[in-house]
């Protein structure tokens, strides 16, 4: 099982890197769908719209569910292997383009989900470090079968762990 439920930020020549390794309680097939079914993602992270086939675009509205929003992600899904992990391109609204891939793999009778978001400053990888171990927290807890505790609170409670020192 994991050890430690917090990414991990690098930094090289291309930029900053956020690493989660995550356990999640459930089958490869189930956390696939968890991750790309478009009625179980807006349990957990939002209503995501869109062509989710390799080089179908999408929108991934994270504030209001309305086109176009400050708070919505686009991108194009650039590599697919379901169940075993895909990766797309990440614009959000005053920000270059970065990458997002995941991948899953079985333990057990449990499920590694591995994400990485790469191509980002330092500052924003602080950012999305903190904005995705709130997310992946709601996807455990959208995969528990529990309760999706509210996003801006488990953000308020992961963000300081990645501050800088």
């Amino acid at each position: 099982m994991t050890t430690d439920r917090r990414g991990f930020l690098t930094s090289d020549a291309h930029g900053t890197t956020v690493r989660f390794e995550r356990t999640y309680p459930t089958t490869v097939d189930d956390l696939w769908a968890a991750l790309t079914d478009p009625n179980r993602v807006a349990r957990w992270l939002g209503p995501v719209h869109g062509d989710l086939r390799t080089g179908g675009a999408f929108e991934l509205r994270m504030g209001d569910d309305v086109p176009g929003g400050d708070q919505n992600a686009t991108g194009e899904v650039l590599a697919c292997d379901a169940p075993h992990g895909f990766a797309v391109s990440w614009a959000f609204p005053g920000e270059p383009v970065t990458r997002v891939e995941a991948s899953l793999r079985p333990d057990g009778d449990a499920t590694v989900l591995v994400l990485v978001h790469s191509g980002l400053t330092l500052s924003a990888a602080r950012g999305y470090g903190g904005g995705w171990h709130a997310s992946l927290d709601l996807l455990d807890d959208a995969v528990a079968g529990r309760p999706v505790r509210p996003w801006d609170k488990a953000f308020e409670a992961a963000l300081p762990a990645y501050r800088e020192a």
